[in-house]
């Protein structure tokens, strides 16, 4: 009876987690963070798939002539997806950070590494029998190697969860915040569940705390999707003024609203088409995003509304000064070759001045952004 209810566990552990990734998948647009977490859930619910098979064989199967090998193959599956799904939980982690790429191409080769080192025990288990084993009944047992393994995972995860605490305090967008926070979460389910291991064999501790992780995790990368702008991914104008209403009662260093206009944007548009006047957008989006990067608290980017962006800079008035410099310079920097226009932006700036709400700012920033544009022409 204590079989069938293990696996009973794990079976709708494993719904829930195929529930949310198949959401995930029917969904029309993908971002790379999204991507990531879709492996997160897919390997988590091959895990909980191989352990439902592998209790089913233990608790049903008793008579099967190839029980053992079988028993040992799924067990031998359930360590190999957990450590691969722990391994997508750390690219997750680091999508959600948005590193740069040449950072996250090296963490995740010192990740593969150290994937590649946790097989070791299970290699070894073959002939120490450390990790798990069989009695003469075909009983499955935990070796002293299993916590060992699970240690293993927690360190390398946690190494990860630090990374993101860090990160969520100089990160200004709540929303963001939170989802780091709750991904850092994750190696905490992991330290409980192993915890309660030592409370017996039988209560399949290990699915439930992962599961809820998951359902955290999902929630986070939900509310952020909600907040997202479809084409840009950057935030929208409804969680801009969320933002904004928020920042104006609560700053610590002065605060500057930025108002970005792509220039002769409606001409690209009509001459080239929508689909470029997207490219055209999304060009100016990875050049706020690469203007954003040096400063330690990371500036609010949101799309307006067309071809008008806000970005919410909290710092000095240098920093003010070298976030409007350095868009133009980076635009013309990152310029796509094939590209048959030239790009370029004008940028309107306001300070807070105290009793200003968040309309004020933008109104101010947008008066700023058309004298520009008027003493230009």
């Amino acid at each position: 009876m204590e079989h069938i209810l293990y696996a009973e566990i794990y079976l709708i552990c494993g719904i829930v987690v195929g529930l949310l990734l198949m959401w995930m998948i029917r969904r029309e647009t993908v971002s790379t963070q999204e991507k990531k977490l879709r492996n997160v859930l897919a390997w988590f619910l091959a895990n909980f798939a191989a352990n439902f098979i592998f209790t089913m064989l233990n608790s049903l199967l008793t008579s099967f002539p190839l029980r053992l090998p079988l028993s040992i193959l799924f067990k031998n599956l359930y360590f190999i997806t957990m450590m691969i799904g722990v391994g997508a939980w750390c690219a997750y982690a680091e999508a959600v950070q948005k590193t740069s790429r040449k950072r996250y191409r090296i963490t995740m080769s010192v990740v593969g590494i150290a994937l590649t080192l946790s097989l070791i025990p299970l290699i070894v288990n073959f002939s120490t029998q450390s990790m798990f084993y069989f009695d003469e009944n075909c009983s499955y047992h935990r070796g002293v190697g299993f916590h060992y393994f699970m240690l293993y995972l927690f360190v390398m995860s946690a190494f990860f969860a630090v990374r993101l605490i860090l990160h969520a305090q100089y990160e200004s967008d709540p929303t963001q915040r939170t989802a780091l926070r709750q991904t850092a979460a994750f190696p905490l389910c992991l330290l409980l569940a192993w915890v309660l291991c030592f409370v017996g064999e039988s209560v399949p501790v290990i699915c439930v705390c992962i599961m809820v992780e998951l359902l955290f995790m999902y929630t986070g990368a939900n509310n952020q999707l909600i907040s997202r702008d479809k084409l840009t991914q950057v935030n929208n104008r409804q969680n801009l003024i969320s933002f904004l209403n928020y920042k104006v009662r609560s700053h610590e260093e002065k605060l500057y609203v930025f108002m970005v206009d792509v220039d002769y944007f409606k001409t690209i548009n009509d001459t080239y088409g929508h689909l470029e006047g997207d490219n055209a957008l999304m060009d100016v989006v990875r050049a706020l995003k690469k203007a954003c990067l040096p400063f330690r608290k990371r500036p609010y980017i949101a799309r307006y509304g067309g071809d008008e962006f806000i970005v919410v800079l909290e710092g000095s008035a240098k920093d003010a000064a070298q976030m409007k410099d350095s868009i133009p310079a980076i635009l013309v920097e990152e310029a796509r070759p094939d590209a048959p226009y030239t790009l370029s932006v004008s940028i309107g700036m306001a300070e807070y001045d105290p009793g200003m709400t968040a309309k004020d700012m933008i109104g101010s920033a947008d008066e700023a952004l058309y004298e520009m544009k008027r003493m230009r022409r």
